[in-house]
């Protein structure tokens, strides 16, 4: 899966995206891949995944049509590539977030410090709505990687709330994992069906929920 590409050189950052033609191990192709997503994630943003084409990516990447196949043999092996890229990302900051020091912190300050995170990384990636939410249907496998990294989360969150709350017994740990990383998975997908005040809105009633839920457990 893409998590082994965690950490590696950036030779190897699309070693693991299955569907690619074939892998750039040169920095002038690494490069023109990066060129190719970027460009692909700039017009998902702007016209959706079913509105963007291969032609309109490749003329946004200043490369022609005949290099992206090079690497990708068609829209949805993009798609699949930009979201294997997100989800690394999510998986390096939700990993990093979740430490030993973090675990000392006031819970109001942790949800806080955790929430704030995830939204300025959606921020920054106009194309993450049109990957996991407005073309979910485009791509089964793309459903399939997120869930993939949201029961790693509840694994990891499992461990951080017994560093937070050593007397709480593992299934409990893992019951309330399972249920924070469920709600906010789907709170995340309300929040981002509508505008960035709606998502502003419903991004402080998840911090709300989950510092009253967790409360009882961890304070």
């Amino acid at each position: 899966m893409f998590v082994n590409a965690l950490g590696g050189k950036m030779e190897e950052e699309f070693s693991k995206v299955e569907g690619m033609r074939r892998q750039p191990q040169q920095m002038r192709a690494i490069k023109r891949v990066n060129q190719i997503l970027d460009a692909a994630e700039g017009l998902f943003a702007e016209v959706g995944y079913e509105g963007a084409t291969t032609n309109a990516i490749a003329a946004r990447a200043g490369t022609s049509i005949g290099s992206l196949y090079r690497f990708f043999p068609d829209k949805e092996s993009i798609l699949k590539a930009l979201a294997t890229r997100y989800l690394e990302q999510m998986h390096e900051m939700f990993f990093q977030l979740h430490s030993l020091e973090m675990a000392t912190l006031p819970l109001e300050v942790y949800i806080d410090r955790v929430m704030s995170a995830f939204d300025e990384l959606i921020t920054a990636h106009p194309g993450y709505r049109a990957v996991f939410f407005t073309s979910r249907a485009a791509c089964q496998e793309v459903q399939d990687m997120d869930a993939d990294l949201c029961a790693q989360f509840a694994g990891k969150l499992a461990e951080f709330y017994r560093l937070k709350a050593p007397n709480l017994d593992p299934s409990t740990c893992e019951l309330i994992a399972l249920v924070v990383v469920e709600a906010v998975r789907n709170l995340r997908r309300l929040s981002l069906s509508r505008d960035e005040t709606f998502q502003y809105r419903v991004t402080k009633e998840i911090k709300k929920l989950l510092l009253a839920y967790l409360q009882p457990y961890l304070s």
